[in-house]
């Protein structure tokens, strides 16, 4: 059959909300204290606690980037401390 392309693909909803939904009405998975700080994902900081933030625990991969940002910004200081 032919597809029509006269009218818009339906679109999945991700996690219930429409893809084309303004950031207003998008749910923000920051900490109350990032929000008072004003870290949001447009400044360095609170990209990655956005970022981080965003984790699912029960995903397998997520549980794994979990891990690799841990090490990442614990590494340095276990090695700062090891060369003193």
């Amino acid at each position: 059959m032919f597809e029509r392309d006269d009218v818009d693909r339906a679109e999945p909803a991700h996690f219930g909300i429409h893809p084309e939904a303004f950031a207003e009405e998008r749910p923000d998975p920051r900490p109350e204290q990032a929000k008072r700080m004003g870290l949001s994902r447009h400044t360095e900081e609170g990209a990655v606690l956005y970022f981080a933030s965003s984790l699912d625990r029960g995903k397998p991969a997520h549980r794994m980037m979990a891990w690799i940002l841990l090490i990442t910004f614990a590494a340095p200081v276990i090695y700062i401390l090891l060369s003193l």
